[in-house]
């Protein structure tokens, strides 16, 4: 399994980095619009399409580094106060749940893109493929959707192992 859990890790790290380059580039690309409009009256065509689809694969390729580090908000006001085994049961529900909306969601946007590929379609403004943008969200999903299936895998480990932790910490202990 640490083969496995390596493997994930190492596939979100990139995905990360193309996440920060994108917002590297729609922060250049936002700048100079506004400074292009402030300076010169004259704004930059199509900015607004590229921060839109830039954002959308921004938030999709940082999904799985984010659950690897398990920054992601959890409220645990009542779930804390039960007794740990009701905890991993409520934890393993969760990743079930998790796991298959989102494998759902993965195998949709594969669909979608697909669809886009074969209409051909654009943007209005600049004329650039929407498809390439749907793809790396899709791939982002993939990844998340995989860190989800490993932390399931933790979680049903936890559940049958009566409660021993082995290397992460649950939501709910934080």
């Amino acid at each position: 399994m640490p083969l496995m859990k390596k493997l994930i890790n190492g596939l979100n790290v990139p995905f990360l980095k193309i996440s920060m380059y994108l917002i590297l580039l729609m922060m250049f690309i936002t700048v100079a619009d506004v400074a292009g409009r402030y300076f010169f009256n004259r704004p930059i065509l199509g900015v607004f399409e590229l921060t839109r689809f830039g954002l959308g694969a921004i938030v999709c390729t940082a999904l799985g580094f984010s659950q690897i580090n398990k920054v992601h908000i959890a409220i645990n006001l009542l779930v804390s106060r039960l007794p740990q085994g009701w905890q991993n049961i409520i934890e393993t529900f969760n990743f079930l749940v998790a796991f298959v909306t989102f494998a759902i969601v993965t195998w949709q946007m594969f669909v979608y893109t697909g669809r886009l590929y074969a209409s051909g379609q654009v943007t209005s403004v600049l004329g650039v493929s929407i498809y390439p943008f749907v793809l790396v969200s899709a791939l982002g999903v993939t990844l998340f959707t995989l860190v989800l299936f490993w932390d399931l895998i933790k979680a049903i480990y936890k559940l049958f192992s009566r409660g021993v932790e082995d290397e992460y910490s649950s939501h709910w202990s934080s």
